[in-house]
């Protein structure tokens, strides 16, 4: 049996994380340099806001809803991170696209390690589909190769010396 206000104060973390996640692939998606980069990231913001929506339907499930004090501290931090120099006061570094790149890489294997929380209850919870955390997964891993190629390009653009 499920602790379920256990698992409820669970998924309310993961769902602040989703915001503040939400807003740090909105802002990429903006201020990449490269265009492929921007066009990927966008794309993605759409399947995690469709993940967000699976998370309420688990909070749901287990009778609680997203905390508001989370999610404005989740706010207030991915916020915070943008004053974040690296290296320029003044405009934005070409630091910022690899260091954006990894923290959104970050995200998601956090993302990814609470489907695995959740798709193993799921074998004994009737409540929740094992297949539904399937396909999360699967989209959680193509996401992370996608992130990993997009900070290794910037990698290399950033740390080359032209010539």
């Amino acid at each position: 049996m499920i602790d379920e206000g256990r698992l409820g104060t669970y998924l309310q973390d993961h769902y602040a994380g989703s915001a503040a996640g939400i807003e740090l692939f909105r802002r990429a998606a903006d201020q990449q340099t490269d265009p492929v980069a921007r066009t990927a990231l966008a794309a993605m913001v759409e399947r995690i806001e469709a993940e967000q929506t699976a998370l309420e339907r688990y909070l749901a499930a287990v009778g609680s809803k997203p905390d508001p004090v989370k999610n404005a501290g989740a706010w207030v931090a991915e916020k915070l991170g943008r004053f974040k120099p690296n290296g320029e006061l003044i405009r934005r570094s070409p630091l910022s696209d690899v260091v954006e790149l990894e923290a959104l890489r970050v995200a998601t294997e956090g993302k990814a390690a609470g489907w695995r929380v959740l798709r193993k209850l799921a074998e004994d919870e009737d409540r929740f589909e094992v297949a539904e955390f399937d396909d999360l997964l699967k989209d959680a891993d193509s996401q992370l190769a996608e992130l990993e190629r997009l900070r290794m390009a910037a990698a290399l653009r950033v740390f080359r010396r032209p010539g």
